[in-house]
């Protein structure tokens, strides 16, 4: 589809409504005037060099490539729900990344057999060796698939990033046997509408923008009927388990209801992350504050970034940063040596800061267990006193 047009409905109807902050690509976000879905160009350009991993808060972030690993119990569940494990599945993995997920229902399936799709040679080797196991290096749209092949598909995380996602959807109905089962997770572009955003949520390597509405459509007119909806409570994910059921559709009605919603939330988007980057140098002051108390922060990733960059926070009297994942694949951030959780234990610090929104309750009762008697600030409390004092 011509960048020009909606991937999803095949309208010339795409009406910009932002321009990303430090996007190395430069993204424009559209919102489709006919169906409503959120989508960003130009589309990805496969002979565009791989940048390096940045951790960052604006639309650089990526290539660090961990987050999928976040969702594989989440997908077990589903899967748990809605298949016999026991029986002699054929799964296809869309986007394997570093394998965790084909460990898991390899594990849990013990007569089941794995095509795995990964194209960055960076992680498909996770895969390579594997039981049950075949291994595509390749994007899922080159991957060569007979029809009516599998029982289950999964893809976690990766619809976003392809360049023709309804295409691809129809796709994974047509290597689906009849009545196979798709297991589909994406970002939830319900997270801009909080009161807390602070990163850039468009970022370069993400192309559409998905609400629970433009998703459950798109998988409908793909061919599927959906048995399990998205849990409305999450902002950050949506998981839809569907079956094959039927032809894809031969067009796309429009939805006026959800281009308003569509355009409604980018509006709240840009005023609530503006007013939130411009209070973070009140937060910067309030850690300032701690002193000489030991500080340790929780969480290095893009709040902590935008933090550091846009609030002006000094890490460099940090007694620790923590973060458990970051620290496999980094040694430190904004010169500051990154620590795993444990070092927590015996530091003698007397207050925590979480920098984190999704794991937040995780991280808050592994930092009382560490370190019963300090005190706990939440990235949520933080932000909400900083913009009280810059309103002051």
């Amino acid at each position: 589809m011509h960048a020009d047009f909606c991937d999803f409905c095949g309208r010339d109807s795409l009406k910009f409504v932002y321009q990303p902050e430090g996007s190395t690509r430069g993204l424009k976000v559209f919102l489709c005037g006919h169906c409503g879905l959120v989508q960003s160009t130009p589309r990805i350009d496969r002979t565009e060099k791989r940048h390096d991993a940045a951790v960052s808060g604006g639309a650089d972030w990526g290539n660090v490539r961990y987050g999928k690993g976040f969702r594989t119990q989440v997908a077990m569940d589903a899967l748990a729900r809605h298949a016999d494990l026991g029986a002699g599945l054929s799964l296809l993995d869309v986007g394997s990344n570093r394998g965790r997920f084909t460990a898991a229902f390899l594990e849990a399936a013990p007569n089941a057999q794995i095509t795995a799709v990964e194209p960055d040679e960076r992680y498909a080797d996770s895969c390579a060796g594997l039981s049950r196991t075949r291994l595509i290096q390749s994007r899922i749209e080159d991957a060569k698939l007979a029809d009516a092949s599998f029982d289950v598909v999964h893809s976690c995380h990766t619809i976003e990033h392809l360049a023709g996602p309804f295409g691809s959807l129809k796709d994974h109905a047509r290597v689906l046997k009849p009545g196979g089962l798709l297991v589909l997770d994406a970002p939830n572009i319900a997270l801009i509408g909080g009161n807390d955003i602070l990163e850039e949520w468009f970022i370069d390597k993400h192309l559409y923008h998905f609400s629970d509405v433009t998703l459950g459509r798109m998988i409908e007119a793909a061919g599927f009927t959906i048995i399990e909806q998205p849990d409305p409570k999450d902002r950050i994910n949506l998981i839809f388990v569907a079956r094959k059921s039927g032809t894809p559709a031969a067009e796309i009605a429009a939805d006026p209801a959800e281009v308003m919603r569509g355009a409604s939330l980018m509006t709240s988007y840009v005023t609530t992350r503006a007013a939130n980057c411009a209070a973070l140098s009140a937060a910067a002051q309030e850690l300032e504050s701690l002193k000489p108390q030991r500080v340790a922060l929780w969480g290095a990733g893009r709040l902590f970034d935008s933090l550091v960059r846009t609030g002006g926070f000094d890490p460099a009297d940090l007694a620790l940063l923590i973060d458990a994942h970051l620290i496999q694949h980094m040694d430190s951030r904004h010169g500051v040596r990154l620590s795993p959780p444990h070092a927590l234990s015996g530091a003698m610090v007397d207050v925590v800061v979480v920098m984190s929104r999704g794991f937040a309750d995780e991280i808050v009762a592994e930092a009382r267990r560490l370190a019963p008697k300090a005190r706990i600030i939440l990235y949520a409390d933080l932000l909400a006193r900083a913009r009280l004092a810059k309103a002051a």
